[in-house]
């Protein structure tokens, strides 16, 4: 296609570098058509020295600020991480020591735990041995206490108790004792003075109650005489008296149980009694019975 020679140029915008001398240099005014070598060369030598440039100090001082401000925004940044660093490795140093602390706390308390772990492997040994003694010790004092519950039966043997007889104020209980015995074995009235040895009541005087009497007798074989002929002596009956045997309460309470058994037997007519603790009918020893059995 070929171009519009009456086409007008654009118009030019007010640039903003035009200067007062504005006149000269309008390019936009029409060119004369006569002579224009001559106005060409005139236009040369007419061209003012301060043709408008880029303003590339402008552009210059613009990089300079942009660089400062980079300058100084790195030297930020490299403080920030500077101190950043500094700080973790404050905190890196701070953790470092409490790991340590926790180390030495950990190792002084696997210590403690050894130590109190063998401390308690020695009691326990220790323990063990009491408990062995202990069990030593327990077998000694149940043996020690059938030598005395036997020792204490053994001794009562010698002993025979009277009950019902009336008892005085200021009574000499030895004397009427002796003579009492004298009157229910009078062929050994002359040897009772020697053959008792203690007299005396037995329990805390109470208003009308009359206290057990106990007898110790220095012979056996004078005891045992005196308790079979008691058992069927009129002076007994007129005195309104019972002698019996001293037995100890575990004794006294065996025969407790028993009782039933030899009340029954002689209810039947069979022969049965007491031994000490111990009850027999026809001559054949019975034993309490216990409960749950027949």
């Amino acid at each position: 296609m070929k171009k519009n020679n009456n086409t007008k140029p654009p118009a030019v915008k007010n640039l903003p570098f035009t200067t007062q001398r504005n006149s000269e240099h309008d390019y936009s005014a029409p060119m004369e058509t006569a002579n224009s070598s001559s106005n060409k060369r005139d236009r040369l030598l007419t061209t003012p020295d301060n043709t408008p440039e880029k303003p590339h100090m402008e552009k210059k001082a613009k990089g300079t600020a942009n660089d400062n401000d980079s300058n100084t925004l790195t030297d930020t940044i490299l403080k920030a991480i500077e101190s950043l660093g500094k700080r973790v490795d404050d905190r890196m140093d701070e953790v470092s020591k409490q790991i340590q602390q926790h180390s030495a706390m950990l190792a002084s308390i696997a210590k403690s735990v050894q130590f109190n772990s063998e401390e308690l492997q020695e009691c326990k040994k220790k323990i063990k041995h009491l408990e062995k003694e202990i069990e030593s010790l327990k077998k000694d004092n149940d043996d020690i206490k059938d030598r005395k519950f036997l020792y204490k039966r053994y001794k009562r043997r010698w002993c025979l108790r009277i009950k019902g007889k009336k008892e005085k104020i200021n009574e000499n209980i030895r004397e009427e004792v002796v003579e009492l015995l004298g009157r229910i074995a009078p062929d050994l009235k002359m040897k009772m003075e020697e053959a008792v040895d203690v007299v005396h009541r037995v329990g805390r005087v109470a208003e009308n109650k009359h206290r057990q009497i106990i007898i110790l007798f220095v012979r056996r074989a004078v005891r045992d005489d005196i308790w079979r002929r008691t058992k069927a002596s009129p002076v007994c009956k007129e005195e309104g008296i019972r002698f019996a045997e001293d037995l100890t309460p575990e004794d006294w309470r065996s025969r407790q149980a028993l009782w039933p058994k030899i009340d029954q037997a002689r209810k039947e007519g069979k022969p049965a009694g007491f031994r000490g603790p111990f009850g027999f009918i026809e001559g054949k020893r019975i034993r309490e019975e216990t409960p749950g059995t027949g």
